[in-house]
């Protein structure tokens, strides 16, 4: 199997083209920041090589891989970009000790031109932007009836230039 030597880099805009840019600790989806168009965050990506490959896991940080997008514990899941007991987590610790991964990961299944992503810890939930600008990632369970105003789960996730 080959094995990375560094994450590869992604971007990410939701269907309605916002583009996740980060913004106090946390990632959030818009597309103007005072006038000026946002390139987007580069989102380290490495797969969960202890999870199914055909699913496609992935575990998503950014800052260089310095903190990952973790569902945390609970009964439910919370959205946050962890930051390990000691220091940063390190994307690349987490891709070598995949078993202790799970709340990192998640399933990646494309759709035509774009992706959606199924926490593995919590079947599911997926990640979400809301229609309104400006406003963080989130985590959804898919509504039963869609109307217009539901959250966004659909991303276009293409590999930096």
């Amino acid at each position: 199997k080959m094995v990375l030597s560094g994450a590869l880099c992604f971007r990410m805009k939701d269907a309605a083209l916002k583009v996740l840019y980060l913004h106090d600790n946390q990632l959030l989806a818009g597309g103007l920041q005072a006038g000026k168009v946002i390139k987007g965050e580069e989102i380290s990506v490495v797969p969960n090589r202890s999870l199914d490959a055909k699913l496609s896991p992935v575990i998503l940080g950014v800052q260089g891989g310095s903190q990952c997008l973790s569902c945390g514990t609970g009964q439910e899941p919370t959205l946050k970009l962890e930051v390990g007991p000691v220091g940063p987590v390190n994307i690349m610790e987490l891709y070598h000790s995949a078993e202790k991964s799970k709340k990192f990961t998640f399933y990646r299944r494309d759709t035509g031109l774009t992706s959606s992503f199924e926490s593995a810890a919590y079947p599911g939930w997926f990640l979400c932007t809301v229609p309104e600008a400006d406003q963080p990632l989130q985590i959804t369970q898919l509504p039963k009836d869609p109307s217009w105003d539901d959250p966004i789960t659909d991303f276009y996730f293409q590999q930096c230039d």
